[in-house]
């Protein structure tokens, strides 16, 4: 089963997306699908030619900057640089993945289709062109140096429902959530890595603890701090790559890759020129992972600073969490705003359609989560995980 970055790399090639369909079992059918399609319709409402309007509508940022709408950005100008091709497959992968948004999402991608088509040949090779211009931009991710998620449209805290429905509502999804490990364990085809990142409390430990705690036998956890000395004397991605998940297991990571971006940016350990090249390093690097069968799941947990700081002084008020408490987090308190917009950046420029983020509002616990068992859960259902097929086992007779 190949992702969406098999449709990237098709899209290289159009003759043969003309005859292949990809299908994308984790695109997202949710907040991704939607941006799709609002994106698609924008540019056929637009009064102005398709060049001027992707132009107008698509850059330098997307409609609504969220992470759904930067990945749904990206997968749209790719599609655009090669659109009789790219279009239909990216639809007819929409379609396959389900969902009513999805769906919708489709049905806008082949009328910008049909309008494309229906356009003067100058103004198509424009649209390509331009396409093409912006998709130099991102270099390979998302968006482009400066471009950043808002955070305003990405509430620390949602309306929750009663805590006993979200504690319900969790414990379905991790019954489901435990089958379908179950059926990755034992086809071994393809593996699952969920990156956990988020600012200090906003609870990452107790997010493994509980909708992530999954079977111990096929699940590998690893925790990412500040490197060693010998891991500092290695490349950055050295630590990451040795903590991958096998086929058949999945991965979770607290804290990742995504430090090595974040606190150089904030605290300036390294040159803004060495940082930019790990954001192409990383983008490289997780298409290659997607291209092997890894299902990256990345999630940000979005706590709000005055949460921050009841949670950092509820562990002082509670021995019994005091151990918690550390005067590092102190430093890092001091700066929220640094690293809130390192992070918004961080999310804008890595949230590719083959691995995008999912923003999770982490103020109310049980809502919390309840939101990533969900995600989780669904985005392993989108994998259409099957048991191997049973050996014929006739005559087969158990000893006394």
């Amino acid at each position: 089963m190949r992702s969406l970055i098999a449709l990237a790399m098709l899209l290289a090639h159009p003759a043969l997306a003309a005859v292949v369909r990809v299908p994308v079992a984790v695109l997202p059918t949710g907040p991704m699908a939607g941006a799709l399609a609002v994106q698609a319709q924008a540019l056929l409402a637009s009064p102005m030619t398709l060049p001027q309007s992707l132009q107008a509508v698509l850059a330098p940022s997307p409609i609504a900057a969220t992470p759904e709408a930067f990945a749904a950005r990206a997968a749209l100008v790719t599609a655009l640089a090669s659109p009789r091709a790219a279009l239909p497959a990216l639809a007819a992968s929409l379609r396959e993945s389900g969902g009513k948004k999805a769906e919708k999402a489709a049905d806008a991608l082949m009328k910008l289709g049909e309008a494309i088509k229906a356009a003067p040949a100058p103004e198509r090779r424009d649209l390509a062109k331009q396409a093409k211009a912006l998709r130099a931009r991102f270099d390979g991710a998302a968006a482009a140096p400066g471009e950043a998620v808002d955070w305003e449209a990405l509430p620390t805290l949602e309306h929750p429902r009663a805590e006993k429905a979200e504690t319900k509502a969790m414990a379905e999804d991790h019954r489901e959530l435990r089958k379908l490990q179950d059926a990755l364990a034992a086809s071994r085809e393809r593996s699952v890595l969920i990156v956990l990142q988020g600012m200090d409390t906003s609870g990452k430990d107790g997010v493994i603890k509980r909708p992530l705690s999954l079977n111990v036998a096929w699940t590998k956890v690893a925790s990412f701090k500040k490197p060693t000395a010998v891991e500092a004397a290695h490349d950055f991605l050295w630590r990451i790559k040795k903590q991958l998940p096998e086929k058949g297991i999945v991965g979770i990571f607290n804290r990742s890759h995504y430090e090595d971006i974040v606190v150089p940016t904030v605290y300036g350990t390294f040159p803004k020129e060495e940082v930019e090249k790990r954001y192409a390093r990383i983008a490289q690097f997780e298409k290659k992972l997607v291209e092997q069968g890894v299902v990256i799941v990345k999630i940000f947990l979005n706590v709000s600073k005055a949460e921050q700081k009841a949670r950092l002084e509820d562990r002082l008020a509670d021995p019994d969490k005091r151990w918690k408490f550390s005067v590092a987090d102190l430093e890092s308190r001091k700066k929220w705003d640094a690293l809130h917009s390192a992070y918004a950046e961080v999310i804008a420029r890595t949230s590719t359609p083959w691995a995008p983020w999912h923003v999770v509002a982490a103020d109310d616990k049980p809502a919390r989560d309840a939101v990533v068992a969900r995600i989780v859960r669904r985005v392993m259902e989108g994998m259409k995980l099957e048991y191997p097929k049973a050996p014929d086992l006739a005559g087969v007779v158990i000893p006394d």
